[in-house]
């Protein structure tokens, strides 16, 4: 009679076999040469240094990638760009008004409008810090009737209208604009708010303005800082040539000069850096321009100035022209002090 095998005479013989099995690696190994050792040790080595090698480089892009992403899209909207106090702006608080601008008019001349948002950014929280002290309160009611004046429709005259399709219409207006500068309402009452409050400077400042100040008649010649007329090119010209024609040839208008050059009474205040030569300085001891003298080019921020004096000061009425002037000189003195 046949008896199957025990689980303890299967194990043995597996067992065996392992021992047997171990014992030929074992003897394989003892004749590998040292040099057959050597060439197999050197070949796990560089399978290592593969995998060593080819997992940095991986860790290397994905540097290069999180680290220009850092640059171009996360760091610079939040790079500092000024500050008013307690306030700060960054480069991406800049952006946006720029954007809302953009919106808003349709164009922004990036080559030099930059700067100027920012400036203008920095001045409106300047005044926001500034206003209560200085009596301003622009209230949501105020802001509320200056959006309706702005965009609720005119009904024409003599004829009846619904109140309800005038309220209609001006939600609409205001959507439209809104649409294209892609602005939250909240966000365009924001500026709204912003525009009502330097209104306010200015008429606050601008009532101190007297009625007659001291001024002197003049003409000038407007060049451009980056133009391609230089200042002594005209300079040389003017030594043969007429004023009014040179003007007439060169002269670039930024709206207080006609096409000769001829811009009227002008008083101190409302061109700080026609001062000295306008007017001289008692202090220093600097003359003015005579009577007919022409002066050297006076270099400022809107261009350069090459005046001629037409006559003494003399204090004469403001015109509305130049109060509005001396009125913006008030509020850009403000705002830098």
């Amino acid at each position: 009679m046949a008896f199957p095998l025990s689980r303890s005479a299967n194990h043995s013989k597996v067992s065996s076999a392992e021992r047997r099995r171990r014992r030929l690696e074992q003897r394989a190994r003892s004749n590998e040469t040292p040099q057959e050792r050597t060439q197999a040790s050197k070949e796990r080595l560089h399978l290592r240094l593969s995998w060593v090698v080819g997992a940095s480089l991986i860790l290397v892009v994905l540097g290069v990638l999180v680290a220009g992403y850092y640059q171009e899209f996360y760091r610079p909207p939040r790079v500092w760009a000024g500050q008013v106090r307690d306030v700060q702006f960054t480069m991406g608080d800049l952006v946006e008004r720029i954007r809302v601008q953009q919106g808003l008019t349709g164009t922004v001349d990036l080559t030099k409008e930059p700067f100027d948002y920012l400036q203008r950014l920095l001045n409106a929280e300047i005044l926001r810090q500034e206003a209560p002290r200085l009596g301003i309160v622009i209230t949501d009611e105020i802001v509320e009737r200056a959006m309706r004046d702005q965009f609720y429709p005119e009904a024409p005259a003599g004829q009846e209208t619904d109140p309800g399709q005038l309220e209609q219409e001006f939600r609409n207006n205001l959507q439209i604009v809104l649409a294209r500068a892609g602005l939250s309402e909240g966000e365009y009452r924001g500026i709204v708010e912003e525009q009502l409050r330097l209104s306010a400077l200015y008429f606050l400042l601008g009532q101190g303005i007297e009625d007659s100040m001291e001024q002197v008649e003049v003409s000038w010649i407007r060049l451009d800082v980056q133009g391609g007329v230089s200042a002594s090119d005209v300079i040389t010209r003017l030594e043969i040539e007429d004023f009014d024609a040179v003007a007439q040839s060169v002269g670039l208008s930024a709206g207080f000069a006609d096409s000769t050059g001829y811009v009227g009474w002008v008083p101190r205040q409302a061109f700080p850096d026609f001062a000295l030569p306008l007017f001289g300085d008692d202090e220093t001891g600097q003359k003015p321009l005579a009577v007919g003298e022409i002066s050297r080019p006076v270099f400022t921020i809107e261009g350069i100035y090459i005046i001629r004096k037409l006559s003494d000061a003399e204090t004469r009425p403001l015109s509305d022209r130049m109060r509005a002037k001396v009125n913006f000189e008030l509020v850009e003195d403000w705002q830098d002090q």
